[in-house]
């Protein structure tokens, strides 16, 4: 069948090539429109349509298809991790706390008075604190962290061992170096002696 899109929609071409006006009638399933005699070709198809449930399409098996490449089942969604109850009310207290040292602090500028001390820092107690560098990070991010900071320190430690294993070679060089000198200028007193 060829079709026409014309402006209002109750225009097409018959299947003689003739014009065909007429009144839309809308489906009862979808609500879209269509001449009588289509709606009647259609009606059944959007039944069965709606009523049947469409598998969801998997694009990886259809890639795969005809090549060495094995299906991959799809992954298991992961169970979401239970939550943690909201301590925002603790969150709340502590900014209206900062805001208020603020104002204070330019108060205290203003009038060239003595600096109130600075509030306390706040920490949020859901951070895991690296042993190493003591920053504070949430349970992801301190995973890797730790481990780096933990190797990170190894190195610097190590680093430090040869060192002072360096300064001590060094010393006694020089002090080696200090006493051969000495040696040689009190052999050449005693040979100018002579």
């Amino acid at each position: 069948m060829c079709g026409i899109a014309f402006p209002r929609g109750e225009s097409r071409l018959d299947e003689n090539g003739s014009v065909q006006v007429g009144e839309l009638l809308p489906c009862k399933i979808c609500g879209r429109t269509f001449f009588p005699v289509a709606l009647k070709k259609h009606g059944p198809i959007c039944q069965k349509t709606a009523t049947k449930k469409r598998k969801t399409f998997d694009s990886s098996r259809q890639r795969a298809e005809g090549t060495d490449i094995p299906t991959v089942k799809p992954l298991k969604p992961r169970p979401e991790p239970p939550k943690k109850p909201s301590n925002w009310r603790r969150k709340h207290e502590e900014f209206i706390a900062t805001i208020r040292a603020a104002k204070g602090l330019d108060q205290a500028l203003k009038e060239g008075g003595k600096l109130p001390p600075p509030p306390p820092p706040s920490y949020d107690p859901d951070y895991i604190q690296c042993p190493y560098c003591q920053r504070r990070f949430n349970e992801n991010a301190a995973d890797r962290h730790i481990n780096f900071c933990k190797e990170q320190a190894a190195r610097i430690s190590n680093k430090s061992k040869f060192s002072t294993e360096a300064k001590g070679k060094a010393t006694s060089r020089t002090q080696h170096a200090v006493l051969s000198v000495l040696s040689i200028f009190s052999a050449y007193l005693k040979n100018r002696s002579k």
